[in-house]
Protein backbone atom coordinates (compact mmCIF):
# COMPACT_ATOMS: atom_id res chain seq x y z
CA UNK A 1 0.00 0.00 0.00
CA UNK A 2 1.49 3.40 -0.54
CA UNK A 3 2.19 5.62 1.99
CA UNK A 4 -0.24 8.09 1.71
CA UNK A 5 -3.13 5.53 0.97
CA UNK A 6 -1.96 3.90 4.24
CA UNK A 7 -1.58 7.67 6.02
CA UNK A 8 -5.21 8.93 5.21
CA UNK A 9 -6.91 5.13 5.95
CA UNK A 10 -5.07 5.58 9.46
CA UNK A 11 -5.85 8.94 9.60
CA UNK A 12 -9.61 7.48 9.60
CA UNK A 13 -8.96 5.37 11.98
CA UNK A 14 -8.14 7.91 14.85
CA UNK A 15 -10.29 10.81 13.29
CA UNK A 16 -13.59 8.19 14.34
CA UNK A 17 -11.54 6.94 17.47
CA UNK A 18 -11.76 3.02 16.18
CA UNK A 19 -10.56 0.27 14.05
CA UNK A 20 -12.15 -0.86 10.92
CA UNK A 21 -12.91 -4.20 12.88
CA UNK A 22 -14.29 -1.88 15.97
CA UNK A 23 -16.65 -0.93 12.99
CA UNK A 24 -17.68 -4.51 11.39
CA UNK A 25 -18.37 -5.76 14.73
CA UNK A 26 -20.91 -2.86 15.50
CA UNK A 27 -22.25 -2.74 12.37
CA UNK A 28 -22.22 -6.12 10.72
CA UNK A 29 -25.65 -7.31 10.01
CA UNK A 30 -26.81 -4.14 8.09
CA UNK A 31 -23.13 -3.65 6.06
CA UNK A 32 -23.84 -7.74 5.58
CA UNK A 33 -26.66 -7.11 3.42
CA UNK A 34 -25.47 -3.94 1.64
CA UNK A 35 -21.71 -6.30 0.80
CA UNK A 36 -23.93 -9.05 -0.23
CA UNK A 37 -25.94 -6.28 -2.60
CA UNK A 38 -22.37 -4.55 -3.89
CA UNK A 39 -20.79 -8.28 -4.37
CA UNK A 40 -23.66 -9.67 -6.61
CA UNK A 41 -23.56 -6.21 -8.77
CA UNK A 42 -20.10 -6.65 -9.20
CA UNK A 43 -19.79 -9.98 -10.33
CA UNK A 44 -22.63 -9.34 -12.80
CA UNK A 45 -20.68 -6.47 -14.23
CA UNK A 46 -17.67 -8.82 -14.70
CA UNK A 47 -19.70 -11.37 -16.60
CA UNK A 48 -21.13 -8.99 -18.56
CA UNK A 49 -17.37 -7.27 -19.38
CA UNK A 50 -16.13 -10.71 -19.72
CA UNK A 51 -18.71 -11.25 -22.41
CA UNK A 52 -17.50 -8.41 -24.51
CA UNK A 53 -14.34 -9.03 -24.28
CA UNK A 54 -13.57 -5.79 -22.16
CA UNK A 55 -10.48 -6.86 -20.24
CA UNK A 56 -9.46 -4.11 -18.34
CA UNK A 57 -13.30 -3.59 -17.12
CA UNK A 58 -13.47 -7.17 -16.50
CA UNK A 59 -10.52 -7.63 -14.03
CA UNK A 60 -11.18 -4.37 -12.49
CA UNK A 61 -14.98 -5.52 -11.53
CA UNK A 62 -13.49 -9.05 -10.87
CA UNK A 63 -10.98 -7.47 -7.99
CA UNK A 64 -13.74 -5.67 -6.41
CA UNK A 65 -16.28 -8.80 -6.20
CA UNK A 66 -13.06 -10.46 -5.05
CA UNK A 67 -12.47 -7.75 -1.97
CA UNK A 68 -16.05 -7.52 -1.52
CA UNK A 69 -15.96 -11.31 -0.96
CA UNK A 70 -13.01 -11.64 1.41
CA UNK A 71 -14.71 -8.60 3.89
CA UNK A 72 -18.27 -11.14 3.91
CA UNK A 73 -15.66 -13.69 4.88
CA UNK A 74 -14.61 -11.58 7.51
CA UNK A 75 -17.87 -10.63 8.42
CA UNK A 76 -19.11 -13.94 8.75
CA UNK A 77 -16.13 -14.68 11.03
CA UNK A 78 -17.07 -11.88 13.39
CA UNK A 79 -20.64 -13.16 14.01
CA UNK A 80 -19.10 -16.23 14.41
CA UNK A 81 -17.05 -15.36 17.17
CA UNK A 82 -19.46 -13.16 19.01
Amino acid sequence: MSSDRETRLNSLGMKLGRRLEEDFQKEGSGLREMFIRDFELEILLTESFASRQDPTETVYHRALSDMLHRILKDLELIAKND
